[in-house]
C-alpha cells in the first residue's frame, strides 16, 4: 500500500513537472512571439528579432526614401512619388499578423529549425512613370562619340570622348529591383549604360593643324616629317624638298663613324664626337672625323664615301660635296638629285650639302629601329652596328642641350635627341623623342616619334623667331602623341 502510493506521489510530481515545464515554455514562446522568429525577411529586407511594429516602420521609411542611382558616377535621386510608388500597410500588416499567427506551439517546443519566410509587402508603381524617368535621363546624360579635334591656336587637341548610351530595358530591371525592396537601402543603383570607344586619334588631325597653323605662317616655306615609331604613321609637308644640310648632316657623318668603328671609340675620337654633337656642335671636329676616319686624310674623299653610304640607304638625296666651311674651293660641284631638281619650291639650298626632312627623318628611324635589334641599318650593314652602338649614337645626340628649338617643344624633362642647325635664312631640328616610361626604354605601346623641322625664312626674321616656330611644330606634335599614348593606356 505505502509503495503504491510512493509511486503515485512520483507520478503526481513528474505530471506537475512537465506541466510547469511546458507552462514555462509557453510563456517564452509567447514571448518570443512578440518579435519575428530568424530567417523572416520583408521586401529583402531582414526583420528578424523586430516586432511587426518595427518591422513595418521599416517598412514604411524604405519605400518613401528616394533610391540613388548612378550614370557613368553621376549621381541621381529617384523619388518614389516620381513613379507612383505606392505603399499599402495595411495589407502589409495583415500579412505579418497572419504569419505571426501561423508559429506552432509545438514545433517551438520541439526547437524545429523555422524555414525562412518571406512576408509579402504591398508595393505597386507606374512602369510609365518609370520608363519617362529613364527617357528623361537618357536625354540629360547620353552623348555621341566625340573625336579629337585640333586647336590650332594652342597647338593642342581636344582629347578624345567616349559615347553613352543608356540601355533603358536593362535598367529598368535594376531600378524595380531596388524600388520593391527594402534591403540595402544606403546602395548606389548602377545604371546600364554602353560606352562606345572614341575612334583612335589619326595621323591627318596633326596634319590638319599644321597646315591651319601655317596658314598664318606664309612668309617662310616650311619642310616637316613626323612619324610614330610605333604605328608607323607620317606627317610630311614638303618633307621632300631639299633643302640645306646644315648641321644636321653631322648625324650622318655620326651614323657613318660609328660604322667605320672597329670597337669603342678612343679618346680622342670620342671627344671629336662630343663636340660635333653637343650644344657646341664643332665644324672643325667634324671636318676631323671626316677626314681622319672617313676619307683616309682627306675630308673631301670622307664626304664623298659619307654620300656613297647614304645612297646606299637609300637617302638619294642627301649628300655632301664638301667639308663645312671649305674655303678652299671657289664653286663647290653640283650633285643633282631628285629634290633640288624640282621646280615648283626652291629654299635656295647650299650646294655644298643637301638633305631633306623625310631622308633625315628615316635616318634617324634606321638608328631607333637598330636599338631594338632590327630596320634598315641593320639589314644594309649586318656586320657593321649593334644595337648598343645605336644606343650610344642617340646618347651622343643627347648632349645638344639648348633649352630651345625642339627642346622648348616638349615638357620638360622629356627624353630628347636632336641636331639643330642654321644658316643664309634656312633653320633647322632633327629630334628623336621618347614619350615612352621614365627608364627611358622605349618599346611596346610607347609613343616614341621622329621630327624634322626645316624652314626657309627668305624675309630674314631670324633665329629668334624661327627657333620658336620650330618649337611651335614639335609641341603640336608632342600634344597629338600624348593623346595616342592615353589612348593605349589600359
Amino acid at each position: 500500500m505505502q509503495r503504491r502510493i510512493g509511486c503515485l506521489i512520483w507520478l503526481v510530481i513528474a505530471m506537475l513537472a512537465v506541466i510547469m515545464l511546458l507552462a514555462w515554455q509557453y510563456i517564452r514562446f509567447r514571448l518570443d512571439s512578440r518579435v519575428l522568429p530568424e530567417g523572416t525577411t520583408m521586401a529583402g529586407l531582414s526583420v528578424a528579432g523586430r516586432t511587426p511594429e518595427e518591422a513595418l516602420n521599416a517598412m514604411d521609411v524604405a519605400f518613401s526614401t528616394p533610391i540613388e542611382i548612378s550614370y557613368q558616377g553621376e549621381r541621381i535621386l529617384l523619388p518614389p512619388d516620381s513613379v507612383e510608388l505606392r505603399y499599402d500597410p495595411e495589407i502589409t500588416a495583415h500579412n505579418l499578423a497572419a504569419a505571426m499567427q501561423a508559429r506552432n506551439f509545438i514545433a517551438y517546443v520541439l526547437h524545429s529549425p523555422t524555414a525562412p519566410r518571406e512576408i509579402p509587402v504591398a508595393v505597386t508603381y507606374s512602369i510609365e512613370r518609370l520608363d519617362e524617368f529613364l527617357v528623361r535621363i537618357a536625354n540629360q546624360y547620353d552623348r555621341p562619340v566625340q573625336p579629337a579635334i585640333p586647336l590650332p591656336e594652342s597647338l593642342t587637341f581636344t582629347p578624345p570622348q567616349p559615347g553613352y548610351t543608356l540601355d533603358i530595358a536593362a535598367s529598368r530591371t535594376r531600378l524595380i529591383e531596388a524600388l520593391v525592396s527594402a534591403g540595402d537601402t544606403d546602395t548606389v543603383v548602377e545604371l546600364v549604360v554602353r560606352v562606345d570607344p572614341p575612334p583612335p586619334a589619326q595621323s591627318d588631325l596633326l596634319d590638319q593643324l599644321l597646315h591651319t597653323w601655317l596658314e598664318s605662317h606664309t612668309d617662310i616655306i616650311p619642310g616637316i616629317f613626323i612619324k610614330d615609331l610605333l604605328t608607323g604613321d607620317e606627317v610630311t609637308i614638303n618633307a621632300d624638298v631639299a633643302f640645306s644640310g646644315l648641321d644636321l648632316l653631322k648625324i650622318p657623318i655620326l651614323v657613318e663613324t660609328y660604322r667605320r668603328l672597329d670597337g669603342p671609340p678612343t679618346e680622342e675620337q670620342a671627344t671629336q664626337i662630343g663636340d660635333m654633337m653637343g650644344t657646341a656642335s664643332s665644324n672643325a671636329q667634324a671636318n676631323r672625323l671626316l677626314s681622319d676616319l672617313l676619307g683616309g686624310g682627306d675630308a673631301y674623299r670622307g664626304a664623298e664615301h659619307l654620300t656613297t653610304s647614304m645612297h646606299y640607304l637609300g637617302l638619294i638625296n642627301t649628300f655632301m660635296a664638301a667639308p663645312y666651311d671649305a674655303v678652299d674651293v671657289v664653286i663647290s660641284p653640283t650633285i643633282i638629285t631628285l629634290a633640288n631638281a624640282r621646280t615648283d619650291i626652291d629654299t635656295h639650298p647650299s650646294p655644298d650639302m643637301q638633305t631633306t626632312p623625310l631622308e633625315i627623318g628615316l635616318l634617324l628611324e634606321m638608328v631607333y629601329q637598330c636599338t631594338q635589334g632590327g630596320g634598315a641599318l641593320l639589314a644594309a650593314y649586318p656586320n657593321d652596328f649593334t644595337p648598343d652602338e645605336c644606343h650610344q649614337i642617340i646618347a651622343w645626340m643627347e648632349r645638344n642641350q639648348t633649352d630651345n628649338w625642339t627642346e622648348a617643344g616638349v615638357p620638360a624633362g622629356t627624353r630628347l635627341a636632336h641636331r639643330h642647325g642654321f644658316s643664309d635664312g634656312t633653320y633647322a631640328d632633327a629630334a628623336l623623342v621618347f614619350t615612352s616610361p621614365e627608364d627611358g626604354e622605349s618599346g611596346t605601346g610607347s609613343q616614341d616619334f621622329v621630327i624634322v623641322v626645316y624652314l626657309f625664312d627668305p624675309q630674314g626674321q631670324g633665329r629668334e623667331v624661327m627657333a620658336p616656330l620650330i618649337a611651335n611644330v614639335c609641341q603640336a606634335a608632342y600634344n597629338y602623341f600624348t593623346i595616342r599614348s592615353l589612348e593605349n593606356q589600359p
